[in-house]
């Protein structure tokens, strides 16, 4: 086979990273199926695989003609193939695929009627040339379209997870929020209880004042009384400031803790957000692969 390949087509210039789309050629050439040499052309396909390729191409091939295509590891033969685009009635096809490189390589060889095949300077020769372009260009549209959706189920992805890493940061926000409320209302409930305590203290002032010069066994036994009540209540008062207390300093250390995962979240977001832009420069460069290729 020939070494140097003719360019068919480049529209536009190739981009500089490595999903870049790259040209479609042809070359000129002849295979041997059996003791027949075909004259044919050899079709360049990148970034395709053999297998699928092949398996196109029966398929493409096979259309519209009860024939069966013969293989025999990566040659494929049709008699009586049914391709209108290339001639009027039925032909015989042979075909090899191989694998070179970063691109898969096609062979196709028409027999027109028997001794007579589709050569170079024939206008089925020209048809089978268009013929083959179609196809290679389908197969490298598949690929390049798998690659784009590829790439736009990574950029969702990316996407999604940002989303969550924001809804995050909000969630502990008004976790925060919900911690400062917490304060501002125990803080109310101490000031309450102090007041009620300065009360408290007031009366059992007051009482132990009574108790010290009533001499009267039963007025000094209802005293007594009332100032055990009075010291009860006082104790539930301490008691009750001091829950308060609690709640505020568990509060604060939970508003703490919590700003620190807000800083440690938005560190995460600005990683992220800069993985989704550079993806999206990616999903772009493959876009315009797409395009690129639509318009070979």
């Amino acid at each position: 086979m020939k070494k140097l390949f003719y360019l068919l087509i480049v529209y536009g210039l190739m981009m500089p990273f490595a999903g870049a789309q790259k040209p479609i050629t042809f070359e000129d050439d002849s295979q041997t199926f059996g003791n027949v040499d075909f004259p044919g052309i050899w079709v360049s396909i990148p970034e395709a695989s053999t297998e699928k390729v092949l398996s196109s191409w029966i398929k493409n091939i096979q259309k519209g003609t009860k024939s069966k295509v013969v293989t025999n590891g990566m040659d494929a033969s049709l008699f009586g193939a049914l391709i209108r685009s290339v001639y009027e009635g039925p032909v015989n096809i042979e075909s090899r695929v191989r694998n070179q490189d970063s691109l898969v390589l096609l062979f196709a060889g028409v027999e027109l009627r028997r001794g007579e095949f589709a050569e170079k300077g024939t206008k089925e020769y020209d048809k089978l040339k268009a013929y083959l372009k179609n196809f290679a260009k389908s197969e490298y549209l598949k690929v390049a379209e798998e690659q784009l959706s590829r790439e736009e189920s990574k950029l969702k992805d990316l996407e999604k997870e940002l989303s969550g890493t924001r809804k995050g940061k909000e969630k502990m926000e008004k976790a925060v929020q919900s911690s400062n409320n917490t304060i501002a209302a125990e803080n109310d409930k101490i000031a309450s209880l102090r007041k009620q305590l300065s009360v408290t203290d007031e009366n059992i002032d007051h009482i132990s004042s009574k108790l010290s010069i009533t001499e009267d066994p039963e007025a000094k036994k209802s005293w007594q009384s009332e100032m055990k009540a009075a010291q009860k209540k006082k104790k539930g008062q301490l008691k009750s400031i001091n829950a308060s207390e609690n709640k505020i300093a568990k509060a604060k250390d939970k508003i703490r803790d919590t700003k620190n995962n807000i800083d440690l979240n938005l560190g995460t977001q600005d990683q992220i957000s800069v993985s989704v832009n550079e993806q999206k420069m990616v999903v772009l460069k493959y876009q315009n692969k797409v395009k690129t290729i639509k318009s070979y």
